[in-house]
């Protein structure tokens, strides 16, 4: 049996929570959950959590974030709803979606999410560094006008 290693990134030293913009993450795994909140954490993000798409949708409505990292494959609203009840939302959020269930089903389900909205998509096991690297170059790319 084959484990998979994750490496957190450093904590930067004195840098405020939200120095760098805030993260929602929705997953319906609270261990995934937070462990990728823990590496947005230690790159500077303010992080909230939402276990399925009903929960952040509900956070989104009173709460604007900079980012939203979501699941494909979730109980009562799966990422993919996310994804389209937000896509012609004013000022909405850049979206990554992540999922692990594509080659378990044998479907592209990151390429799906990208057609449907998401600017970037990540398998399951993530590549910590790479998501953190989108997350910034995402939210800084919708600061300068980018993305609306």
């Amino acid at each position: 049996m084959e484990a998979t290693h994750y490496e957190l990134p450093a904590k930067p030293a004195a840098t405020p929570v939200s120095a760098t913009g805030s993260v929602l993450l929705v997953d319906d795994d609270p261990d995934f959950r937070g462990m990728v909140a823990t590496a947005f954490l230690r790159a500077g993000y303010s992080v909230r959590e939402a276990e399925n798409g009903n929960a952040a949708l509900t956070i989104l409505h009173g709460e604007p974030v900079d980012l939203v990292v979501t699941d494909i494959i979730m109980p009562e609203a799966d990422g993919y709803e996310v994804i389209l009840r937000l896509k012609d939302a004013p000022s909405r959020p850049p979206l990554i979606a992540v999922s692990g269930g594509s080659v378990r089903l044998r479907l592209e389900l990151p390429n799906m999410a990208r057609l449907l909205g998401a600017e970037a998509a990540f398998e399951k096991p993530l590549n910590l560094p790479a998501l953190l690297a989108e997350a910034g170059r995402l939210i800084a790319y919708r600061r300068t006008g980018g993305l609306k």
